[in-house]
């Protein structure tokens, strides 16, 4: 079995080279792929995620650490970055929410609880934030963008194995094992916001309300855009609010850690009367003759 790849110095712009497509991950155990910090290569080499503060869950699980890609989505001018992993949100958004509905002189007595699951029917909650001693809380969602098509994954066996050089010719090796077009085959899944972020936020801020507490909503900005273009919410500036989402973004920056410079952007308060109706609000212009023509054109019945 061979020794596992230990970084001692950065890797280089020359590390990445352009192939037909960039060099798809942007982030490894949650620092910059370039890896130019001391932080940075002690992540890579015990696999801590430094915003969980433990073992990177995704590669535990599934043998991958990246936290974020690059990629072209519909209403992109150019590639973006896009964090996949929910974990890129821990630590200080986390925090904001916290403070925001806490205040901060309270914020410090406050407990967070990941991973808090309902049965009957199975869901959870990201985080539960409650003080030490009352009934007060609010529940936190934690929301990055799923990959889809064929994934990232050789890209990141080139940087664990520390050849990044390699990267496109692990993609063209993957294609003939599994008898596929050789191709980067990979994007974020957009329209998984709308199916579900959506309902998972006007169901779980519903129960909330019944509860008499609130939800927080912590994502990132290409994502939120999304979902607003594609549900049209009302967003209140008053106290009467339900749900809270919390936007942030990449900045273009690598602070001096070797970390990602991600902050915050925007905050949108809505209800949940609003939020539900909006969701449900067609939002297609088409009339029902186009759409009608549009299937039989597929159908093969226009004569």
């Amino acid at each position: 079995m061979s020794t596992p790849f230990e970084p001692t110095k950065p890797f280089g712009p020359d590390d990445f080279p352009d192939k037909d497509k960039s060099f798809p991950i942007v982030e490894v155990f949650g620092y910059h792929r370039d890896l130019t910090s001391e932080e940075s290569r002690a992540a890579f080499t015990s696999r801590i995620c430094p915003f969980a503060g433990n073992q990177c869950e995704k590669f535990r699980q599934y043998g991958y650490g990246y936290c974020s890609v690059t990629y072209k989505a519909d209403g992109d001018k150019a590639a973006e970055i896009y964090a996949v992993c929910d974990h890129r949100f821990d630590g200080s958004p986390i925090s904001m929410a916290v403070d925001d509905f806490f205040g901060p002189e309270e914020a410090g007595e406050v407990v967070i609880v990941p991973e808090v699951v309902l049965t009957h029917p199975r869901q959870s909650f990201d985080f539960i934030a409650l003080p030490k001693q009352g009934q007060r809380f609010c529940a936190i969602e934690a929301q990055a963008i799923d990959l889809r098509g064929g994934g990232v994954g050789p890209a990141f066996h080139s940087i664990l194995e520390g050849d990044p050089k390699s990267w496109r010719r692990r993609f063209t090796e993957e294609a003939k094992r599994k008898g596929r077009k050789d191709t980067v085959a990979y994007g974020v899944n957009t329209a998984n916001i709308y199916k579900r972020l959506g309902l998972q936020v006007a169901e779980k801020a519903a129960m909330l309300v019944d509860w008499g507490s609130k939800l927080y909503v912590v994502t990132q900005k290409r994502p939120f855009d999304y979902l607003i273009r594609r549900t049209d919410i009302e967003w209140t500036t008053g106290d009467d609010w339900d749900v809270t989402f919390l936007v942030f973004d990449y900045d273009g920056t690598i602070q001096p850690n070797g970390q990602m410079g991600f902050g915050h952007v925007s905050t949108h308060r809505t209800t949940v009367e609003t939020f539900s109706k909006a969701l449900i609000k067609p939002t297609s212009k088409v009339s029902a003759e186009e759409f009608l023509r549009r299937v039989r054109k597929k159908a093969g019945l226009n004569h």
